[in-house]
């Protein structure tokens, strides 16, 4: 679009409105004197705010830091969810004389509905928040507004108080059931340890083991009682019950050699303790004590040289020492046999004492639960105490008045003075808009370069006739321009005349 075409636009809408000269007055006037109309009819809100601080904290926070807890909220959901109840806004409604006692359910419903639309809360900080109450009314804006703040901050301190008293109460409650719970677990675990003297799995582990030693001990003891028997009757079957006196000395010192022998040679393999040694000794003992009686040369001596039969003395002995290894063979024979039936005793009373120390777990883990559980609670009501405290004293979270709401002097939004000032030039925006449309889509020509584009190019204008004015032509729209001035300023003066009343208050 070059500037040709736009200067020949220009001139084409300057040419409408010469010719429509009347008809832009009219359009101009009638939009301008509209939206006057429409803003001294505009309903004016008044509009009254206040910010309020939660206040939590004060002194007392740092010294009870992490034993009080203070109650904490999201302060402007708070608010919102509080002033907007049918509650608070029953009790603003009754402050300010909206609602009384009497009212009926379709005009209390209406004024809260209309008190929930008009009250705006906003965040202002991580603390701060603002009330707004809009209205067409400056006395009920304001008074509106001081009645929800101050029903908003004693409801807001009574529902604390009652939440931290509730709080109190249920942990309380709370409380006294594990206490009686754990009474009841400290009695079981008593009776049971009362009722069950088995002992632990420790001291019947070594009882066992004790035993088990025992019982081995007496198997080697009764392994070597039995070689012992053995031996005696060996010796016995060997020796004869009675002795001849023709070279019997030599016979016994000859044995009594072959027994040393044989003691050298089993020295050689065992030690001291081994039972065959043992024997050996022994019998190497009765044979040097038979070797001594038939040395002596007393009534034996006498005998043997007479060549008469005499009883043996180490048969004797030997028959005598059989015996005794006999009882004492039975002797650890039962005692082994007692030994055991201790022992399957003991295995039973294993089996009870680790069913008992299940059992005892059990009792144990519940009572160490249950008084968990109750230390905890302890420590939470004192919280709750402290915490109940606080608030009661007004030292927990308080919602204080930052800026309290002022009077409304002028009305918020879209006032009559704005509504004034744009009349004027939404009229003359509307009026030209209206022939720049009209010259835009009318179908005519009225510029050579619009013409130029529709010819072919082989096609040229050879000449362009202009708008003539003749002298009547002129002197009519000058006659025109007269009256539209005329017009204009009998409208202007009206116009001026209602801006002035209306912003005097005289209308």
């Amino acid at each position: 679009m070059d500037t040709t075409f736009i200067i020949e636009i220009v001139r084409a809408v300057w040419r409408e409105i010469i010719l429509w000269r009347f008809w832009v007055v009219a359009v101009f006037l009638l939009i301008t004197f509209s939206l006057l109309g429409i803003g001294f009819y505009w309903p004016e809100r008044y509009q009254t705010e206040a910010t309020l601080y939660a206040d939590n904290k004060n002194i007392i926070e740092p010294l009870l830091e992490g034993r009080a807890e203070v109650t904490e909220t999201d302060h402007s959901r708070q608010a919102r969810e509080i002033i907007y109840t049918r509650r608070i806004l029953s009790q603003v409604a009754e402050k300010v004389g909206l609602l009384n006692q009497n009212s009926s359910d379709q005009a209390r419903e209406a004024v809260i509905n209309k008190l929930r639309a008009n009250i705006t809360i906003e965040n202002v900080g991580r603390e701060y928040f603002r009330v707004i109450y809009s209205d067409r009314d400056q006395e009920y804006s304001f008074s509106v507004l001081n009645a929800a703040i101050e029903t908003f901050i004693a409801d807001s301190s009574n529902q604390r108080r009652q939440e931290s008293r509730s709080a109190y109460e249920f942990i309380d409650q709370q409380v006294e059931a594990y206490k009686r719970q754990l009474l009841v677990a400290e009695k079981q675990l008593k009776d049971f340890r009362a009722g069950n003297l088995d002992g632990d799995s420790q001291s019947v582990t070594r009882k066992i083991e004790q035993l088990r030693s025992e019982i081995e001990e007496l198997k080697l003891s009764i392994d070597e009682t039995e070689a012992k028997r053995r031996s005696i009757r060996e010796q016995i079957n060997n020796e004869s019950e009675y002795l001849t006196a023709k070279g019997k000395l030599d016979e016994e010192v000859g044995r009594l050699e072959v027994l040393n022998n044989q003691l050298d040679s089993l020295r050689l393999v065992y030690q001291e303790t081994y039972p065959d040694i043992v024997s050996l000794k022994q019998q190497i003992s009765a044979q040097e004590l038979v070797i001594e009686s038939l040395r002596s040369g007393d009534r034996y001596a006498s005998r043997l040289s007479q060549s008469e039969s005499v009883e043996n003395p180490l048969y004797e002995e030997l028959r005598v020492r059989g015996s005794e290894i006999e009882l004492d063979l039975n002797s650890l024979r039962k005692r082994k046999e007692a030994i055991e039936r201790i022992l399957e005793e003991e295995f039973k009373r294993a089996e009870r004492v680790a069913e008992n120390e299940a059992e005892l777990s059990e009792l144990v883990r519940d009572y160490d639960v249950t008084r968990e559980i109750y230390e905890e609670m302890l420590g939470r009501k004192e919280k709750a105490r402290l915490s109940m405290t606080l608030d009661v004293e007004g030292q927990g979270i308080n919602f204080k008045i930052q800026e309290p709401p002022v009077y409304p002097i002028q009305p918020s939004g879209l006032r009559f003075v704005h509504f004034m000032l744009v009349a004027p030039i939404l009229g003359f925006i509307v009026s030209l808009g209206l022939i720049i449309f009209y010259v835009l889509v009318d179908p005519r020509l009225r510029s050579v370069s619009m013409l130029e584009s529709m010819m072919p190019d082989n096609v040229e204008i050879l000449a362009e006739i202009p708008h003539i004015n003749t002298t009547l032509s002129k002197r009519l729209i000058r006659t025109d321009m007269v009256v539209i001035l005329v017009v204009c300023l009998l409208a202007a003066g009206l116009y001026i005349g209602i801006t002035w009343l209306r912003l005097s208050g005289g209308i």
